[in-house]
């Protein structure tokens, strides 16, 4: 009966455990879903507004597509990578940083 008592507080610990790691990961779900609505939101004026910027800078440069494709333009803002750990889940996690570079 001692056993018994054992294994069933050690399988109730384990379970309460994984319900905190569940929570948190659906927190965390959750603040990833709000900020994926919140960017597809904005991402409608976003778009038309790039579109309208890139015809005028092909109108005022002429194609530049070929020095885009060859790598010679600094990009002047970059993407890291990371890892967050969230209830012992590494998930990625991705920064978006200025280069400080001029515009050719």
């Amino acid at each position: 009966e001692q056993v018994f008592k054992a294994k069933k507080k050690a399988a109730q610990s384990g379970h309460r455990l994984l319900k905190k790691k569940a929570d948190a990961l659906k927190v965390k779900f959750r603040d990833y879903a709000k900020s994926i609505a919140e960017t597809k939101a904005s991402m409608a004026g976003d778009a038309a507004s790039a579109f309208f910027s890139l015809t005028q800078a092909e109108y005022a440069a002429g194609n530049f597509k070929q020095k885009v494709a060859e790598g010679s333009l600094t990009a002047r803002v970059r993407v890291g990578a990371g890892i967050d750990n969230v209830a012992g889940v590494k998930l990625p996690v991705f920064t978006k940083y200025e280069t400080g570079a001029a515009a050719d």
